[in-house]
């Protein structure tokens, strides 16, 4: 059964991260991030396959162009894909209003990283949090770590580094680079990176389930590590426990028995013959006196030794 959109972890962080701008200047900021990812070349026109990002979008610009003012929308069907919303605005008084109310005098790339540079951070997560939306993923941690950007095909390469640059100088954050044909992607890998961006578009929730789904993963691999090596150890035990067992038996066949083993040995003898199962630890303590793990190994090496000659003799 093909999933939905709206039961992706991706619809999920979009959404909370939508919820997230409230208030002027957060609202103003994430515009500003979606006109960056935006097609400029002829008026403003936005294009996105989520009707979160859609009703995001026209929320904002509704807060600033005039009253009678419209938006031209356009529903784009494709065949097995999610439709896509082309918003567009053309009218220039509409225009005009928008890049006055963002502090901007053009829609020109350049302008709009310069402006986003001199955000306050409370309101540069804001910024990215439009960035995100229009052109972001990430991938449900169950499977994977991977969060990403994708920047328009027609852009160039200063919107790339521009964006890069930008979350470097207010975050820390370097992402690695790549590119899938003609698009260029900016992303990361890294768990704690990924929740940082979460935590930073605003889907602190998501953030957490990622933190909450790595520390789960961790729990595991250890279990599934100190498992494995349970299991290597008890294979190991077993060989060794066998080795001793077919030596005493080896040692019990032969012309004189086991009364040529010495009192010490014959100790040991008889409890890995009642004992066949016991760990060498395990089997120290029944010892009279107790003796230590190494102590318990000696005297089987011993046996072993006397084995192999034992066979070695019947060879010759």
């Amino acid at each position: 059964m093909k999933v939905k959109s709206t039961e992706s972890f991706v619809y999920k962080v979009k959404s909370e991260a939508a919820e997230s701008v409230t208030g002027r200047k957060k609202s103003d900021a994430c515009l500003l991030g979606m006109l960056l990812m935006s097609d400029n070349s002829s008026g403003i026109v936005y294009r996105t396959d989520n009707e979160v990002c859609r009703d995001l979008f026209l929320r904002l610009v509704k807060h600033v162009i005039s009253p009678g003012s419209q938006t031209g929308e356009e529903i784009i069907r494709h065949r097995g894909k999610l439709p896509e919303y082309k918003i567009s605005v053309s009218e220039k008084n509409d225009i005009n209003a928008i890049l006055t109310r963002l502090g901007i005098s053009s829609l020109d790339t350049a302008e709009i990283l310069t402006r986003a540079d001199k955000l306050a951070d409370t309101n540069f997560g804001a910024f990215m949090t439009g960035v995100f939306l229009t052109c972001g993923r990430v991938t449900d941690p169950q499977r994977e770590y991977h969060l990403e950007i994708t920047v328009p095909e027609s852009s160039d390469d200063s919107l790339y580094d521009g964006i890069s640059k930008l979350l470097e100088s207010h975050i820390g954050l370097v992402p690695k680079r790549h590119t899938r044909g003609e698009q260029k992607i900016l992303y990361f890998k890294d768990s704690e990176n990924i929740e940082d961006m979460l935590t930073l578009i605003g889907a602190t929730g998501s953030s957490l389930e990622v933190m909450n789904t790595k520390v789960y993963k961790d729990i595991r691999n250890h279990i599934n590590r100190a498992t494995n090596c349970d299991i290597a150890n008890s294979d190991r035990q077993n060989v060794s426990a066998y080795r001793q067992l077919e030596a005493i038996k080896t040692i019990q066949n032969s012309e004189k028995g086991l009364s040529q083993l010495s009192a010490e040995l014959l100790e040991a003898a008889n409890l890995r013959l009642q004992f066949p199962e016991d760990a060498l630890s395990e089997l120290s303590s029944k010892f009279n006196p107790p003796l230590s793990r190494s102590g318990v190994n000696h005297r089987f090496k011993r046996i072993i030794e006397i084995a192999d000659n034992i066979n070695k003799s019947k060879e010759g």
